[in-house]
C-alpha cells in the first residue's frame, strides 16, 4: 500500500498521532514529505519553518535525503507524543475513549461480562479502531447493543413468553425501536461475549438466536396439520391451522397420529399437508425455518404425546442440519428420536450441487444427520428441499 504524504503541519501531526495510538509502542513512526503538495516556494518554506520548531520542541526529527550540500528534508520520525498533542490540541484516544464510556460504565446493574465488553471497545477505540462494528466514539450504539443482549438473555434464561417483532421488542429493551434492525450482529456478537453461549447457540446467525427466543421481524403463528384441539374444542377439517404463539399451550391431540413430521420451509409444509398428509394420520409442524423457542416446545410436547415416529424434513446444507440437531436434541431428553426424512447422504450424492463454504455445524456425535453433515463438510454439496415432491415418511425409501 502506497503511503500518504504530507504538505501541511495539521495534516502530518494526525496522522504521526494516530499511528502512535494504534501502536504506542511502535519505535519508528514516519510521515513522508509531498514535495507536490505545495502551490508555492512560500509555502514550502513556511512548512519547512514550522518543522524546524516543532524539531526543536523535541516532537519529531526531520529526515534529510542527497549530497551534504544540497540536503532536502524528506520526512520526519516522531520523537515526542505528548508534545505533538499539546501543539496540536488534540486529546489522547485513549483518554478520550475512557471519557466517552465512562458515565455507560458506571451504571448499576450491568452484569460483569458487560463491564468488561465496554473496557474491551474503550480500549480499542483508545487505539483508533472499532470494535465488533461499533464505530469510535458510539455509546449510543454500544448501550442500544448492550441492553438488546441482555434482553435476549433474559427471554432465553427465563420462563417462556409470548412472541414479539423485532421493533417492539427493541423498544422495550433499548428504548428506540429501530436499535435491533440497525445492530441485529453486534447484538447476537455482545450475547456471546457478555454471557457463557453454549456450543449450539455460537454458531447460530444473528436471526436464529432472536428467533429461539421468540423475537421475529413479525410474530409468527405455529402452523399444523393433523387431530388437534384447543381448549378440549377440535378444529375444522381444513389443510392446516395457524395458531398465536401465546395460546399453543393449550393445544392438544385429539387422535393419535401415525407420524410426526417437522417441515422447515413453508412451501415444502403446504405441499405435504395438501398431497401427502390429508390421507394419512399425520401430525405435520412448520418450524418456521430455524424453530422459536414457543414452536420447539410445541413440537416437544406434542412429539412426546404421540408416541409415534417422529421425522424432521429439512434443507441438506449446513442450516438444515443445525435445525435438526436443535431439535434432535430437545426431543431427545423427552425420550422421542428424531428421524431425517429426505435428508441423507446416499441421496445428497445423487442430487447435491456444489456451493460455498457452509458454516459449522458443532458436536454431531451420535447423531442421526451425522453422516450427511460429513458429507457436506467433505464435498461442499448442498440441495433445498423445495427441490422434492413431498414423501410420505412411511413409504419413502430416499
Amino acid at each position: 500500500m502506497k503511503r500518504r504524504r504530507f504538505s501541511t503541519i495539521p495534516s502530518l501531526i494526525d496522522d504521526l498521532l494516530a499511528r502512535y495510538e494504534r501502536n504506542p509502542g511502535a519505535s519508528r513512526l514516519i510521515a513522508p514529505i509531498d514535495d507536490d503538495g505545495f502551490a508555492n516556494i512560500d509555502l514550502r518554506d513556511a512548512f519547512d519553518e514550522d518543522l524546524a520548531t516543532l524539531e526543536r520542541e523535541g516532537g519529531i526529527e526531520r529526515i534529510y535525503a542527497g549530497p551534504k550540500t544540497e540536503r532536502v528534508v524528506t520526512g520526519v520520525r516522531l520523537k515526542n507524543a505528548e508534545m505533538l498533542y499539546r501543539r496540536s490540541g488534540r486529546h489522547p484516544a485513549g483518554q478520550m475513549a475512557i471519557e466517552a464510556v465512562s458515565g455507560l460504565r458506571g451504571r448499576d446493574g450491568w452484569p460483569d461480562g458487560a463491564i468488561h465488553l465496554i473496557d474491551k471497545v474503550a480500549e480499542a477505540w483508545g487505539r483508533g479502531v472499532s470494535h465488533i462494528g461499533i464505530p469510535i466514539g458510539d455509546v449510543r450504539m454500544l448501550e442500544h447493543a448492550i441492553r438488546l443482549a441482555i434482553a435476549v438473555h433474559d427471554r432465553m434464561s427465563g420462563a417462556l413468553q409470548d412472541e414479539q417483532d423485532f421493533r417492539t421488542f427493541s423498544r422495550l429493551a433499548a428504548g428506540d425501536s429501530k436499535a435491533l434492525e440497525r445492530n441485529i450482529r453486534q447484538v447476537s456478537t455482545i450475547f456471546q461475549q457478555i454471557f457463557t453461549a453454549d456450543e449450539e447457540q455460537v454458531r447460530l446467525d444473528p436471526e436464529e438466536l432472536l428467533g429461539s427466543v421468540g423475537v421475529r421481524r413479525l410474530p409468527q403463528p405455529i402452523l399444523l396439520h393433523g387431530a388437534v384441539s384447543l381448549d378440549g374444542q377440535p378444529f375444522p377439517a381444513i389443510p392446516y391451522i395457524g395458531i398465536p404463539a401465546d395460546c399453543v399451550g393449550n393445544v392438544r391431540l385429539s387422535a393419535k397420529p401415525d407420524y410426526v413430521l417437522t417441515i422447515e420451509n413453508f412451501t415444502s409444509f403446504v405441499r405435504h399437508v395438501r398431497e401427502i398428509a390429508g390421507r394419512e394420520r399425520a401430525l405435520v409442524i412448520y418450524s418456521g425455518g430455524f424453530p422459536s423457542r414457543a414452536t420447539r416446545e410445541t413440537i416437544v410436547r406434542l412429539g412426546s404425546e404421540a408416541h409415534a415416529p417422529t421425522f424432521h424434513w429439512g434443507d441438506m446444507d449446513a442450516g438444515g442440519v443445525r435445525i435438526f440437531r436443535h431439535l434432535e436434541r430437545h426431543l431427545d431428553r423427552c425420550g422421542v428420536r428424531l428421524r431425517p426424512h429426505l435428508m441423507d447422504a446416499e441421496l445428497l450424492r445423487r442430487v447435491g450441487s456444489v456451493a460455498p463454504a457452509n458454516r459449522p455445524m458443532g458436536d454431531l456425535e451420535g447423531s442421526a444427520i451425522a453422516g450427511l453433515a460429513d458429507l457436506i463438510v467433505r464435498t461442499g454439496l448442498i440441495h433445498e428441499q423445495e427441490e422434492f415432491d413431498p414423501q410420505s415418511p412411511l413409504m419413502c425409501k430416499a
